[in-house]
């Protein structure tokens, strides 16, 4: 006679099917995860990888969106000429004391005017200010297209990144063009003061003659633009 022990094919009890032990499994790990202390230490420390790792990931990607939107270059500073300063050509100015240009080695920047300061016209949350217009289009009808020389002082870049120079359009300076039209104000950011006496004195011949921001009596001092005076 035939044996007629338990196995599948006499119709006995049948193994258990793999997903039943898988199930098991798991509730196995989470109850060792969720109620003992070296389980709940372990899951927060693959939480916090996670977290940290897609934290990571997404500054990364931040990051390399805000590098491909950059106006301007901060890779290296530009060698001088021998006569110390650096060629540019501005490809548009911002206001009147600010501009965008490529520089030689093709890095664009965004250039500040060294010890001037021009009423504001694009300031976020400042309207207009007096002879902010007149600055800027004189700045823009001056500079836009040009080849200019960028000079630099002690320090060649403020806490905005932005390139800080002497600039120079044919041999001359336009910081003085600036000042000359009254169309600017003297302001200083030590250690950049190598022309400061020069600038101050042809900011005296400008308010000597009332002619642009020194036309408004109270309008301009050495603490900034004062909209108020114009009123």
């Amino acid at each position: 006679m035939k044996s007629t022990g338990d196995t599948p094919q006499n119709g006995g009890p049948k193994r258990p099917k793999r997903s039943l032990i898988s199930i098991v499994v798991t509730i196995v790990v989470l109850a060792l995860l969720l109620f003992t202390d070296k389980g709940r230490d372990l899951l927060g420390n693959w939480l916090q990888q996670g977290e940290t790792s897609q934290t990571e990931s997404t500054r990364q990607t931040e990051q390399g969106t805000e590098d491909a939107g950059r106006t301007d270059s901060t890779s290296s500073s530009p060698e001088p000429a021998q006569n110390g300063r650096v060629g540019a050509k501005v490809e548009r100015t911002v206001d009147g004391d600010t501009f965008i240009a490529q520089l030689a080695d093709g890095s664009r920047e965004r250039v500040r005017m060294l010890l001037i300061d021009t009423p504001e016209t694009k300031k976020e949350g400042t309207p207009v200010q007096p002879f902010g217009t007149e600055a800027s289009d004189y700045t823009k009808k001056l500079l836009t297209g040009r080849d200019v020389e960028l000079e630099f002082d002690e320090e060649q870049r403020d806490q905005y990144d932005r390139m800080l120079a002497y600039v120079y359009l044919d041999g001359e300076s336009v910081n003085e063009k600036l000042l000359e039209q009254g169309l600017a104000r003297v302001v200083v950011y030590k250690p950049n003061d190598k022309y400061v006496k020069e600038f101050r004195e042809l900011q005296a011949e400008a308010k000597s003659e009332k002619i642009g921001v020194w036309s408004i009596e109270g309008y301009a001092d050495n603490r900034g633009f004062h909209p108020e005076a114009a009123k």
